[in-house]
């Protein structure tokens, strides 16, 4: 990461924590996240792809290795099947509580 990269964050979240009026900075800060979100999962894509290319007449672990990483994380990223692959392997809901099934409120004791 450069320094102007890493300035450039510093300094966006030094501005959104400068902002007086709570809800603004709020929502001034879920749409620096989002930006952030989404260039992180272009970045994601790239990385990917180069991974994919150095593939080609290397093991997995010459790769990793080239990254000072693990044969696993060089084969898993380039696959697509890391935690960063996006939120859409994820449930539309949260799991419910557990008694829900039963009927049970679990904000009122039951003993």
């Amino acid at each position: 990461m450069t320094d102007a990269f890493a300035e450039s964050l510093e300094a966006k979240v030094a501005q959104v924590e400068a902002i007086d009026d709570l809800l603004a900075r709020g929502r001034a800060a879920i749409e620096a996240r989002q930006l952030l979100a989404v260039s992180d999962r272009d970045l994601y894509a790239i990385q990917q792809a180069a991974l994919q290319g150095l593939r080609e007449g290397r093991t997995w672990a010459q790769v990793g290795e080239l990254f000072g990483r693990t044969h696993a994380w060089a084969e898993a990223i380039a696959k697509g099947r890391s935690a960063k692959r996006g939120k859409t392997d994820h449930a539309a809901e949260s799991t419910p509580r557990a008694g829900a099934a039963e009927g049970r409120d679990p904000d009122i004791d039951q003993s």
